[in-house]
Formats: C-alpha cells, structure tokens, sequence
C-alpha cells in the first residue's frame, strides 16, 4: 500500500451492498463473498469514497499502532482478493481524521476483520443459460477443463 493510493470496487468482478450493518461483498469471478461489519463496514465504506488508506494508517499509528497496524492488513486482504484495485483520483485527497472509522478505531474499537465464505461458489460461478443439457434437464453442472 502505497502512501498516496487511492482504491475503487474492481467491478464489474465485485459488487457490494450496503445493508447499514453489514456490507455483503461479491467476487463474481471466484464465487467467493465477504462479509464487514462493524469497523471494517467503516473502513470499507471510507475506502470507497475516496480517503487513502495510508494517511489513515498514518493518523493513527502515534496513538494506536495496533489499530494502524490492523488498517493496512485489512486493506491488503482486501487487495489480495480482489475486491479493491489502484485508482488515480483526480480530486484532492479526503482528509483521514474524517474517516467514519477513526472515531472506532480510536476508541479501542475491535479490529477490522475480513470474514469469507466459499460455500455457495459452485451456484454464484455456474451459468444456468448454457450449462444445459438436454437429455438430463436444468441445470447440469459442467466438468471443470
């Protein structure tokens, strides 16, 4: 993580929903989803909208190192899934002390965690349109190449 990056959804693979509580993240390409809640719902929500990552990890680490600490290793999961991706923005950078998150994180809030889930990938990944077979009926799964 780079100290002026900024990130956006890497769509059209992954689509989010923000269901206030929660945000239901959807990689279409692997069938993999993820759940945030609470401060990670914070920071992903901070990240979409334009603050760098960095300059938050930077306003923390003075008083909350495990807090700065938790910030980048949730950031690069989110990057390692391919969930976010590098954007050059070409509006000024969001200052991070108006990051919905730092109120949290700076409170002692738990850290950001990732939770994924695989177990319906086999269902998000088929193509119920051309995975049909006539003699055996709809849908038919087709033997991984």
């Amino acid at each position: 993580m780079s100290s002026n990056t900024s990130y956006e959804i890497s769509a059209p693979d992954v689509v989010a929903e923000d269901f206030g509580a929660e945000i239901v993240v959807l990689n279409l390409a692997n069938g993999k989803y993820f759940s945030l809640v609470n401060v990670a719902a914070d920071l992903w929500r901070d990240i979409i909208s334009g603050h760098i990552p960095q300059e938050i990890v930077d306003f923390l680490v003075p008083a909350q190192r495990n807090a700065a600490e938790a910030v980048q290793l949730f950031v690069s999961s989110l990057v390692q899934e391919a969930l976010i991706r590098p954007v050059q923005r070409e509006q000024a950078a969001i200052p991070a002390d108006t990051a919905s998150a730092m109120m949290a994180l700076s409170q002692g809030s738990m850290v950001p965690g990732l939770e994924s889930f695989d177990d319906m990938a086999e269902l998000i990944l088929s193509d119920p349109i051309h995975d049909v077979d006539e003699d055996v009926g709809w849908p038919v799964m087709r033997d991984p190449d």
